[in-house]
């Protein structure tokens, strides 16, 4: 099993690539070859992409993966990207290189929620939680906003998903109790008045925190063509704000999780 993914979804961005560690064994471990996870999976190398530079440096980062681990495109099993919420550019350009690759090689898409991957780092700075915990994962959206999602099993079952003001994430966390997981300061700031918050402050996900609930997803052959593959904005674009106040029809905004 060869795993490539790819992460622009966030102010920072990487690429990764992993496979299980008995074709590691098959090919001889290579210098780049970083750490070896406890179910056998073998991180083959990562990279990791400035701000504001996805676009120009995501293929020649994945190119250069490959080329350290004399590995061949078509030799990837299945692609993984961070699918949002984040950057309308960002998640653009993630996923565009995402579907080609796919396409190309005929290869499924497996597409992960940051808001996820927050909540299945809990299991690595939380480790007494229950599996079945509640955890309620925030990210700063923006004008006065916040991205919100819920989760149970360490991310691995969605609850919802939405974009709500600070009155509403705070009833939603008080309807709903559980542990919230925040990773930026204005978030942190903007919580900090609620009552009866159980809040917990985590490290911004990296591509390499992906890996766990790709590998689930791998395991449960939660995959997608590419073609069904789409970004989770959780808000619309400027470009459909406009195009609504011109009549056009659009989408309520997305409440709940993928399938």
């Amino acid at each position: 099993m060869l795993l490539l993914i790819v992460d622009t979804a966030g102010p920072t961005g990487g690429v990764l690539l992993a496979r299980r560690d008995a074709d590691s064994l098959d090919r001889g471990v290579r210098p780049d070859e970083t750490e070896t996870l406890d179910n056998g999976v073998r991180i083959l190398s990562t990279r990791n992409l400035q701000p504001r530079a996805f676009s120009a440096q995501l293929i020649p980062a994945i190119a250069e993966l490959l080329r350290a681990s004399e590995l061949h495109l078509a030799e990837i099993d299945a692609f993984v990207v961070v699918s949002g919420p984040g950057s309308f550019t960002g998640l653009r350009v993630g996923l565009s290189a995402v579907k080609a690759m796919a396409e190309a090689t005929r290869k499924p898409i497996i597409a992960l929620s940051r808001l996820a991957i927050m909540a299945s780092m809990v299991a690595r700075f939380q480790p007494h939680e229950t599996a079945d915990a509640l955890v309620h994962s925030v990210l700063d959206a923006g004008r006065g906003e916040f991205y919100h999602g819920i989760y149970r099993n360490a991310g691995e079952v969605c609850m919802a998903e939405s974009l709500e003001s600070l009155d509403g994430l705070s009833a939603g966390v008080h309807n709903q109790p559980g542990m919230v997981v925040v990773s930026e300061p204005t978030v942190w700031s903007a919580m900090g008045a609620m009552d009866g918050i159980h809040r917990r402050e985590i490290p911004s996900c990296t591509v390499q925190d992906a890996l766990p609930l790709a590998l689930s997803a791998w395991h449960a052959g939660n995959f997608q063509a590419p073609a069904s593959v789409d970004a989770n904005y959780l808000r619309r674009s400027n470009a459909v704000v406009v195009a609504r106040s011109s009549g056009a029809t659009q989408p309520s905004r997305r409440q709940g999780c993928e399938s």
